[in-house]
């Protein structure tokens, strides 16, 4: 009984092996048939790399995404910004379909992935980017790309770019101002009659989010908000080119400059009150406080310039910088009309006196009105309607000044911080009952 047990077990497992080996065999490529079908598709007696597909029929849909990586630069001064992305390419050629040709495999083959070398022999479009200054491939630790071709010729690239493009910015709202920087893609050569470009692929049917980017992008004065992705035409001499732009928005972040420029500004403007406390006749105290509160407002002033292009309108930080400089400079001129009306009234009381050594004596109404305005220009006026009366008499206290002065400057700079930040905060759309719609600007056309 166990010898026929034993042969039943011994036959059923070569049969298994047999079975698996099978498989294997099944299941291998042979790759020599596969390289003679590459070399095949891309023969030169029946396919020219030089001209397009379809070449004098309907143009080439060529389809775009975008997956973007890194952006690592804003900057202000050179009017550019650089990101790290991934673009991939579709387009379809009829002349690489192989899905209808009898290979000899043993299983059918949907697509093929091969070398990045291979591209090299094939037709391509001229795809570049108008406004780039600068861009390069990535080469470690290999070419960062990859091609494939599917059954009915869909040829799908893609490649890792780093690319610093141009991005005009209008700072007439610095610090609290958004850039919109572009990056655009246009076919050098090709016009609109032989290639379109659009915004999605075949594996990537939903052009709407043809652009994405990576959600932890950080940047350290702007926060990247959205991405406006839009199709238009480019004409130039040479013909109408189908052109695509992707817009990154960014607000800028505007903690640093309140800590760096509006804040200390403020605070030297405050300090230049100090002289209004200050005894009139410490002028060199006085005159100090002015001059340095000037010097550092100047000091503020051409630090912020600095870091900035020089443009030929007015930004919002000139605005706020020249006001605050404005009033450092009045309250030095403050002074000086302090000492000046206390050396006319000191001039006025010598020459009462020696009106009062005449041999003639003064009439008891000239003794009475000259008694009237020492006393009235020595007194301390009780409001400032009484101030206003005295300036008529033309006998203004240089007490009165300073005392004028200390209500008149500080109500003069919370005004006027009042309605910068108000309209500032309005033109910037970032007050809250301005909708996100009205803060979008990606005004191009979009043509479909």
């Amino acid at each position: 009984m166990a010898r026929p047990f034993t042969l039943i077990v011994l036959l059923s497992a070569h049969l298994c092996l047999h079975v698996v080996v099978t498989q294997d065999e099944d299941s291998h490529i042979n790759t020599q048939l596969l390289s003679s079908v590459l070399d095949r598709l891309t023969n030169r007696t029946t396919y020219d790399k030089r001209l397009r597909p379809r070449y004098g029929e309907k143009p080439v849909d060529v389809g775009i995404t975008i997956h973007v990586s890194s952006i690592s630069a804003v900057s202000e001064v050179d009017m550019d910004f650089t990101l790290d992305f991934y673009m991939r390419q579709t387009w379809q050629d009829p002349r690489l379909a192989f899905g209808s040709l009898d290979l000899g495999l043993s299983k059918e083959i949907d697509s093929l992935t091969v070398g990045v070398d291979y591209l090299d022999r094939l037709w391509k479009p001229d795809t570049f980017f108008p406004n780039e200054k600068k861009s390069f491939f990535h080469l470690a630790t290999t070419h960062n790309s990859f091609l494939r071709i599917e059954g009915d010729g869909t040829v799908y690239t893609s490649q890792r770019l780093t690319v610093t493009a141009t991005c005009p910015m209008d700072l007439k709202l610095f610090p609290m101002d958004s850039q919109h920087c572009k990056l655009e893609i246009e076919s050098y050569a090709y016009s609109t009659a032989e290639i379109e470009y659009k915004w999605c692929t075949s594996k990537e049917p939903n052009c709407s989010t043809a652009v994405k980017a990576d959600a932890n992008i950080e940047l350290s004065s702007y926060k990247f908000t959205k991405i406006c992705q839009k199709r238009t035409l480019a004409s130039t001499s040479s013909g109408t080119y189908s052109r695509l732009r992707v817009s990154f928005i960014f607000d800028r972040d505007s903690g640093f400059y309140f800590l760096q420029i509006f804040f200390p500004a403020s605070l030297v403007v405050v300090l230049s009150w100090i002289s209004f406390w200050i005894n009139r006749d410490s002028a060199p105290s006085r005159t100090l406080i002015g001059t340095m509160t000037v010097l550092t407002e100047t000091h503020l002033m051409t630090g912020t310039n600095r870091r900035l292009p020089p443009v030929a309108y007015v930004k919002a930080v000139d605005v706020f910088l020249g006001f605050c400089y404005l009033l450092v400079i009045l309250a030095l001129i403050e002074y000086a009309c302090v000492a000046y009306s206390k050396k006319k009234n000191e001039d006025r009381r010598r020459r009462e006196k020696k009106t009062e050594h005449k041999p003639a004596p003064p009439t008891p109404d000239i003794l009475h009105d000259v008694r009237l305005a020492e006393c009235t220009c020595n007194a301390a006026p009780t409001s400032i309607i009484a101030v206003i009366k005295q300036s008529n008499r033309f006998c203004v206290s240089h007490s009165h000044i300073d005392i004028v002065s200390r209500a008149a400057f500080p109500l003069v700079f919370i005004l006027f911080n009042t309605l910068f930040w108000l309209i500032l905060l309005y033109k910037s759309k970032r007050l809250p009952y301005i909708s996100e719609h009205e803060g979008d600007r990606c005004d191009a056309p979009d043509l479909h």
